[in-house]
């Protein structure tokens, strides 16, 4: 829609890295009072979000380069160029989460409580990146008729110009604020550590694997099912937190 915000002298000031700073600072301020709320330090989570943060960052744009290799091999300081987008929320996964389990071991922070806390503070800042993907045009749907589909005409804009897409950017948005809500009403609630946590994953692979579906731009060839690499990541996801919620019922239980 609008890659471009502004200009402010010879600096640009772009849409997409815009909405990811402002859901990256909604989440830490989440985060912290998720975190003070379940008796954690506060600002040692936050530090330890920070680095998640940037590792994941790392890992996600390093996902989309191995996906799409080419462009970058002739100009690989285009890494660094992420407002013009290509992060790929399981390449950030896997980086963020490596991180987060290093620190978490070393500064003994409990696993599986800090991971609930993640989980919201998660799903909002994913939503406003999603609606940086919709501004900056990248992530883009299929061609539609649909009634709601969206025509982008910018000059910038990453998505096919002039053409009806499907918006699965703001599909996705909307899916995150819906499991956010649900997962914010699902926290006060939880009856084990790590619940939040794999409840998250469950929605969000899920909704993933289906409004991948309408996905226009590309992800990597099918691989299985008709299923891409990142959708069979999405489904990777939701398995392994319904597994990891079965493993907490039966503890329950037990």
């Amino acid at each position: 829609m609008y890659p471009v915000l502004f200009h402010l002298g010879p600096l640009t000031i772009h849409a997409y890295g815009v909405l990811l700073a402002l859901g990256a600072g909604l989440g830490l301020v989440l985060l912290s009072r998720l975190a003070r709320k379940s008796g954690l330090d506060p600002e040692r989570l936050t530090s330890l979000a920070l680095w998640v943060l940037l590792a994941a960052l790392a890992g996600a744009r390093l996902m989309f380069v191995l996906l799409e290799p080419a462009g970058f091999l002739k100009a690989p300081w285009r890494f660094f160029y992420i407002w013009q987008g290509g992060l790929v929320f399981y390449g950030g996964v896997i980086a963020g989460l490596a991180v987060g389990l290093l620190l978490a071991r070393r500064w003994g922070i409990p696993l599986l409580a800090m991971m609930d806390c993640f989980a919201p503070a998660l799903a909002l800042g994913q939503a406003f990146g999603r609606l940086g993907c919709f501004m900056a045009g990248c992530c883009y749907g299929r061609e539609s008729d649909l009634p709601w589909a969206v025509t982008f005409t910018h000059p910038l804009t990453l998505a096919p110009p002039g053409i009806p897409l499907h918006p699965t950017q703001l599909y996705s948005a909307g899916a995150l604020l819906l499991i956010f809500a649900f997962l914010m009403w699902l926290w006060p609630r939880r009856r084990a550590a790590g619940q939040v946590f794999f409840a998250y994953g469950v929605l969000h692979g899920l909704a993933r694997v289906i409004i991948e579906q309408f996905r226009g731009d590309w992800r990597g060839p099918e691989v299985v099912w008709g299923l891409t690499p990142t959708a069979l990541m999405g489904l990777g996801l939701a398995v392994g937190c319904a597994v990891g919620l079965v493993v907490l019922h039966r503890r329950r239980g037990a």
